[in-house]
């Protein structure tokens, strides 16, 4: 009895009044902690699964932008480059052209002025200028909008038309070489060889992009080894199928190559005294002298399918993943109950209106921007 009469005595005692409401209160302390770490747990993999779906967006578009730009950098920069090796190199006027004012002018310009490579301005005939400004969004490459021998006008638009095959494509003015000493024996043929070279090297580096690119999206495979290294909860070949399946449609990218075989360039006709004969003509077929029978690249363009992607692609695509939450304390199925998903929107694009930086006027500026 005395036990029980203590028992009493100490629950009538203030400061034991404290100790029932403890009691009944220990297990939602417990049931809250429990809570707070199944909250984080569910906090802490959905931000693995957001994260693990802007890395995979951003690094299988990013393959996009990389092909893209290379192939606009091949278009017309990189051989524009190479050529104006030969502004330095000047050939002179004959007796008559010197007659009527006319001034020395260099090699490049033979070629500028024939359709044989695009210039950037703003000094075109030359082609001596400064570098484009970090922030330009028009490098104003073009070819000689005054060639009157064979106009290249044709070309420079989104679906360029091609030559005909049998007529030899003139990559040199003829009226300056009539006007103008380019002997072939002197330096001629190393120049003509140079610019085959030129032309046939830009095209294996745009075979060779083309090839990395294509292995790159087949089945959305960066997407998905992506996804895959920053979940732990998926096999590789399932990581991020629904929104890979989303995005590889609009990956694939077509470039078609626009290529030349038979080509014409021109020699001055010189006799032993130095006479100026006029141009002759220079044949080649690049089929007949490039390896497997290439032809001469000259520019790739994308196709109609592909422009119409690109469009979407600047746009913005969204993405929706859905995951799955880790089992619970309480084991009650969040999955059936709320659908837990991620999302963002990835956007690949350049600075003009129809998101077109290939062909013409080619720019390599493609980027790639996440929206939420």
């Amino acid at each position: 009895m005395s036990i029980v009469r203590r028992t009493i005595w100490k629950l009538k005692d203030r400061q034991a009044q404290i100790l029932l409401p403890a009691v009944l209160l220990a297990p939602i302390f417990v049931l809250v902690i429990y809570l707070l770490f199944e909250m984080a747990k569910v906090s802490m993999t959905k931000v693995r699964q957001q994260f693990a779906l802007d890395n995979a967006a951003y690094s299988q578009v990013s393959a996009a932008s990389t092909y893209l730009n290379a192939v606009a950098m091949v278009n017309a920069p990189l051989p524009y480059r190479v050529m104006l090796y030969y502004k330095d190199i000047k050939v002179n006027p004959k007796p008559t052209a010197q007659q009527a004012g006319k001034q020395p002018i260099s090699v490049f310009e033979l070629f500028y002025h024939g359709g044989g490579v695009p210039s950037i301005g703003p000094d075109y005939n030359t082609g001596i200028n400064s570098p484009p400004a970090a922030n330009s969004t028009d490098w104003g490459i073009r070819y000689d909008p005054n060639n009157e021998e064979f106009s290249r006008t044709d070309w420079e638009k989104e679906q360029p038309r091609e030559p005909d095959s049998s007529t030899p494509v003139p990559v040199m003015s003829q009226s300056l070489v009539n006007d103008y000493y380019f002997p072939a024996l002197r330096y001629g043929v190393e120049v003509i060889k140079n610019y085959l070279t030129t032309f046939a090297s830009t095209g294996g580096i745009y075979q060779d992009q083309t090839y990395v690119y294509n292995e790159e999206v087949k089945n959305a495979v960066m997407f998905r080894e992506a996804y895959f290294l920053n979940t732990n909860d998926c096999k590789k070949a399932d990581c991020g199928r629904q929104s890979a399946a989303q995005l590889r449609r609009y990956l694939a990218l077509k470039t078609v190559p626009f290529e030349l075989d038979k080509l014409r360039f021109y020699a001055s006709d010189s006799g032993l005294s130095g006479e100026h004969g006029g141009a002759y003509n220079v044949d080649f077929a690049a089929s007949e002298i490039l390896p497997n029978g290439s032809k001469l690249f000259q520019f790739a363009y994308l196709d109609p399918s592909s422009r119409s992607r690109l469009r979407s692609l600047g746009r913005g695509i969204a993405l929706k993943q859905p995951f799955k939450l880790p089992k619970n304390y309480f084991n009650i199925n969040l999955e059936q109950k709320y659908k837990p998903y991620v999302r963002n929107t990835v956007i690949l694009s350049c600075p003009r209106s129809n998101n077109n930086c290939v062909w013409p006027n080619p720019l390599p500026k493609y980027n790639v921007t996440l929206d939420p």
